[in-house]
């Protein structure tokens, strides 16, 4: 095994990014099989293929690396509303129907953040551990703060694309929205079928009508 501790200084954050990375797919099956309280360090570093070394090298212990995958779930959940919502408002110009821009939309969001079986037991591994954790609470509650207000922006936008308003408070709709997301990859786990996410459709549907004297843009 390597430590990737040894490269010149222009090489060493290139390398590093490379071991961060690589030990957090690892810790990803690690946790999926094992929780992340039954995984260890060491077994985490040898699926890597890296030493104890490099592990600490960057990260100070197990919490931290569960902050950085926190850190990236909620940034690649935005990045999957972006696709989502880019592909939506193209296709506003041609096509004023809301139930067909949801689903383009809702489409985008799956091709973008499609998620295999070790990531959605991951994921839930990371909300209990987060819950159980102050410290790792406090990170994903900051980090989950300043999705929201990114996601306001993007999705009042979209809804403005669309045409449509919200019957219920914002925050309301996330917390739907975002329990919906849950069930959807649940559901699909405990049945081992694709995601569907036809539910998360029907629900924002439900919950957004045509905007008083409004039209999608074109």
């Amino acid at each position: 095994m390597t430590d990737a501790m040894t490269a010149p200084s222009g090489q060493l954050s290139a390398r590093r990014a490379m071991t961060r990375h690589r030990l957090m797919d690892a810790a990803v099956s690690a946790f999926a099989e094992r929780g992340i309280i039954g995984a260890s360090v060491e077994e985490i570093c040898e699926s890597a293929g890296f030493t104890r070394g490099a592990f600490y090298s960057n990260f100070s212990d197990k919490d931290e690396l569960v902050v950085a995958l926190l850190r990236q779930e909620i940034d690649n959940r935005y990045a999957a509303a972006e696709r989502a919502v880019s592909a939506m408002k193209a296709a506003a110009s041609s096509e004023t129907d809301a139930e067909r821009l949801v689903g383009i939309a809702l489409s985008a969001f799956e091709e973008a953040g499609r998620a295999g079986r070790d990531w959605i037991l991951t994921q839930q591994e990371l909300l209990l551990h987060a819950a159980r954790a102050p410290r790792v609470r406090e990170s994903y509650l900051a980090f989950a703060d300043e999705c929201v207000k990114q996601l306001s922006s993007l999705i009042g936008d979209a809804m403005d694309y669309a045409g449509r308003e919200f019957t219920v408070t914002f925050d309301d709709a996330i917390t739907l929205l975002s329990a919906a997301h849950q069930q959807v990859h649940l559901s699909a786990l405990l049945h081992g079928e694709p995601l569907s996410w036809r539910p998360i459709g029907v629900l924002l549907l439900s919950i957004t009508r045509p905007a008083s004297g409004s039209t999608p843009r074109t």
